[in-house]
């Protein structure tokens, strides 16, 4: 009875750690955060993200360019602009704040007295805390070939080839199915 008892509980423990450790599945394009694209007239676009709380408001502003890059090849379009309007420059990082640990319960001489110990170097690191998720929002005017466009107008179809298989997405805008979990052998 008490071979069983131990049996079950390495069974249970074992089937336990092995859901621990089960990697997550990556997330799609459309799950990274709160999407908005706003047609404004033929050619332009009030494109805006709303990234997950641990995003970084520069992977959030790469997101929305991508987003961007999408939404004028879906439109039809090969080029755009994003339009330096007052929204972009009032636009600012997520604030941050840094966090230091809990002190102690005893006084720090007290544990270097004892003969066992080790300090933990990563005890007393603060640590940097975003506070709110990073949002960015573009304006983007969109043309059908590079004779239209400005000179400074980003190529839509070459960000998708470039940065859409990081995020997701294929050379057309079409989000990519997320790749199935791979069974070790």
């Amino acid at each position: 009875m008490k071979n069983l008892l131990l049996a079950a509980a390495a069974a249970a423990s074992l089937t336990l750690a092995g859901c621990a450790s089960a990697p997550s599945k990556p997330l799609t394009f459309d799950q990274l955060g709160q999407f908005g694209s706003t047609p404004l007239n033929a050619q332009t676009f009030r494109i805006s993200f709303k990234a997950r709380p641990n995003m970084s408001y520069g992977t959030a502003e790469e997101i929305t360019l991508v987003k961007a890059a999408q939404a004028a090849v879906q439109n039809g379009f090969q080029f755009f602009k994003v339009l330096d309007d007052p929204s972009n420059r009032t636009q600012q990082p997520p604030r941050q704040a840094v966090v230091y640990p809990a002190p102690a319960p005893y006084p720090y001489g007290y544990y270097r007295r004892y003969p066992g110990y080790w300090p933990d170097p990563f005890y007393d690191m603060p640590q940097v805390v975003t506070l709110d998720p990073a949002q960015v929002a573009y304006t983007i005017e969109c043309f059908k070939n590079e004779k239209s466009a400005p000179k400074d107008a980003f190529d839509a179809r070459l960000i998708l080839q470039s940065l859409g298989p990081k995020y997701g997405l294929s050379s057309a805008g079409e989000v990519l199915p997320a790749p199935a979990a791979k069974a070790e052998k």
